[in-house]
């Protein structure tokens, strides 16, 4: 699989906690795609929602005949697709204009502007409800509702954002410099005891009683990382697979993917997997129609 996606797959798979089981549910036409919880501060999931929204990408669609990452989208305080946000929470918006024909939109045969409203509703402290919904207006202003594939792209782009705020948000204050006359040792203990700490202020030449961490073989690293390995790339099962636009059996088969096509996970949920495959499409995948590499 590209290595490129290979360390913020990691990240998702590894940093967990910022992340509840998503309710996905089917869509009505006044219901956004998807809906999730996530268990993260609104303020930190407001600040991801932010950086996406500049990216100037439309994750999970692209236009006709064009290259698979539909780029010339801007953030925006408002979208003629959808009119004024009325519910709870507060709404933003990505548009990109002059859109031809994109992937994943029904009966999008036409040249449009391609909407994407993110709406973050504050849960309680520590827990955020963020909803998801894409529409397609062509030049005739008919509109043309997402089959669920951005959504699903743009939220995995969310989580990738999130996960890397998080860490940040916990990070300790500012250590004092450190010169580069001390010795390693010092270092680490001066970077691990608070800054009002005896420790922070005159570094001990010693750390007393820690055991040394040895380092890890070459041999090991390589284990270390085909376990990671395993655990974020799987294959289709020898009964093959259909990838879904969205989380449930009556959302839209992007395609039908072959016995052993290896993917990449991008989102977990308690069933569905958010899934790369290895010529750059997004979907979601039933677990049970997947299997570890060999």
């Amino acid at each position: 699989m590209p290595s490129r996606c290979l360390l913020a797959v990691l990240i998702v798979v590894v940093a967990t906690s910022a992340t509840a089981s998503p309710p996905f549910k089917s869509r009505t036409d006044d219901q956004p795609m998807l809906v999730v919880q996530l268990e993260s501060p609104p303020a930190d999931v407001l600040k991801a929602v932010q950086e996406v929204m500049q990216d100037q990408i439309i994750h999970g669609t692209f236009s006709y005949e064009k290259e698979r990452i539909l780029y010339g989208a801007h953030s925006a305080d408002s979208a003629k697709a959808f009119g004024a946000w009325k519910g709870d929470g507060k709404a933003y918006y990505k548009v990109a204009d002059g859109i031809l024909s994109p992937r994943y939109f029904k009966n999008s045969e036409d040249v449009g502007t391609i909407s994407v409203r993110y709406v973050v509703q504050e849960a309680g402290p520590d827990s955020t409800i963020l909803k998801l919904d894409a529409i397609f207006v062509d030049a005739r202003s008919t509109r043309h509702r997402s089959e669920g594939n951005v959504e699903s792209a743009e939220y995995a782009a969310i989580q990738s954002h999130l996960k890397s705020i998080q860490p940040k948000r916990q990070k300790p204050p500012d250590e004092p410099a450190q010169t580069s006359a001390q010795p390693p040792q010092t270092a680490v203990l001066a970077a691990a005891a608070p800054p009002s700490s005896p420790a922070a202020r005159v570094p001990h030449p010693e750390p007393v009683g820690e055991p040394e961490v040895p380092a890890l073989t070459v041999a090991q690293l390589q284990e270390k990382v085909q376990a990671l390995r395993q655990q974020v790339e799987l294959r289709v099962k020898e009964s093959g697979a259909q990838l879904k636009s969205a989380p449930f059996e009556s959302s839209a088969t992007i395609m039908s993917l072959e016995p052993q096509t290896e993917v990449l996970i991008v989102v977990l949920t308690p069933y569905w997997y958010g899934v790369e495959t290895e010529d750059g499409h997004h979907g979601w995948i039933h677990h049970s129609q997947l299997e570890s590499l060999p």
